[in-house]
């Protein structure tokens, strides 16, 4: 181990570099604070023994200046002096010294505090050596929740989404990287939308895998089969499920052997594009807001039971029509159990009086506004739950 010993006493330092050197230490010797302090710039010292008074800058000014420089190393600090009082050592200790030493010193001492910094810089330096890796380790899993985040991303519907007669607009808000909730809406033939929503059970990564396999296993490719399209031998070759039909199949293929309770909630509609007959399954999940024109919203259905919670589970259909400038709006239930600062839920009521407030508007508009709004009640771009909507108007 290398130590800067800083003396103005010539004698001094001879003997304290002859004493370190016999010991084994690797010495530099500094006439003063100043010289010193160009030896900690230039080189890789992390053990310092100083004198308190010495010229252009002393022991204590030293202590200050190491201190507040902030290296990214430990410098371990011994202050010699012939100073002796408790008003001295509590000075010496609140400019950045660890230890102490008064002269005369002890040669066997010294030693042993010597000894003593040593492990205290060891202990420093093993710590700074496993922040190190820490931050290397949490780069790299950065780097893949920064991938993950794109690829569930690249899961949810294109803005560019054209629905003939029909406008779908959408709130997606992480609470974490990844979400646990997710929605789509896609094509199911010439005629058919489908569209869902649904919010699997807890938090982070485990969560978002389980949803990210659902999207996968929500996709709408007949020639697979599935639980939206059933293959079947004769043309077109596949038979578009309900809504209650699609979730009971979703709910046999996801119970679960053990007791992790992986279910899920969500919502799945069908709108027939031809007469916007909208057919809608729900399934634990917070009741849709129906807004039809010139008329007051209205919350759908009664709730049903989470997907993988009940393998006998039943599902009941909604049956309505959409007419021009009628409204749907699916949420996930972080929405309306935001909670402000107060512990305060935000509600579906306040949900519901903003959609009435902003019925005018255009359905992008109240998305963003909506969103705006959340963020002010909650006092911060955090939330405790994810944030999502799906939101389709006929036009």
């Amino acid at each position: 181990m290398r130590i800067l010993i800083v003396d103005d006493d010539v004698d001094m330092r001879k003997l304290l570099l002859r004493t370190l050197q016999r010991w084994g230490y690797d010495v530099v010797p500094a006439a003063d604070g100043v010289e010193a302090w160009e030896h900690l710039q230039d080189e890789s010292i992390s053990f310092v023994i100083t004198d308190w008074i010495m010229p252009k800058l002393d022991g204590l000014g030293l202590c200050r200046r190491i201190r507040e420089a902030r290296f990214t190393r430990y410098i371990y600090i011994i202050l010699l002096t012939a100073k002796n009082s408790k008003g001295e050592l509590i000075e010496g200790m609140e400019a950045g010294a660890d230890d102490f030493l008064i002269k005369p010193f002890n040669a066997g001492e010294l030693k042993v505090r010597i000894r003593a910094g040593e492990r205290i810089v060891k202990l420093e330096s093993d710590l700074e050596e496993q922040n190190t890796k820490l931050q290397d380790a949490y780069s790299r899993i950065r780097e893949d929740l920064d991938a993950a985040v794109k690829m569930q991303r690249g899961l949810l519907p294109s803005r560019q989404l054209t629905v003939p007669g029909f406008r779908f607009e959408w709130i997606f808000a992480p609470c974490h990287f990844v979400a646990g909730d997710i929605f789509n809406v896609f094509q199911l033939n010439e005629h058919q939308v489908g569209f869902y929503i649904l919010d699997v059970a807890g938090h982070g990564i485990p969560a978002a895998m389980l949803s990210v396999t659902l999207s996968k296993v929500l996709s709408p490719i007949s020639s697979q089969g599935g639980p939206l399209m059933r293959f079947i031998p004769d043309p077109p070759h596949y038979d578009i499920a309900t809504p209650a039909e699609a979730i009971r199949a979703l709910n046999q293929l996801f119970q679960s052997d053990d007791d992790a309770m992986h279910y899920f909630t969500m919502v799945y509609g069908i709108v027939d594009v031809r007469n916007a007959r909208t057919i809608l399954t729900q399934a634990g999940h917070p009741s849709p807001v129906y807004q039809p024109t010139g008329a007051t919203a209205e919350l759908l259905g009664t709730g049903g039971f989470p997907v993988g919670m009940l393998p006998d589970a039943q599902y009941d259909e909604q049956d309505l029509t959409l007419h021009p400038g009628d409204r749907l709006f699916l949420y996930s239930d972080g929405i309306p159990e935001c909670t402000n600062q107060h512990g305060e839920h935000f509600s579906v009521n306040r949900l519901m009086a903003l959609l009435e407030e902003w019925r005018d508007r255009p359905l992008r508009d109240v998305t963003a506004g909506i969103e705006q709004t959340l963020g002010r009640w909650r006092g911060s771009d955090e939330f405790e739950d994810d944030i999502t909507l799906l939101a389709l108007e006929r036009v």
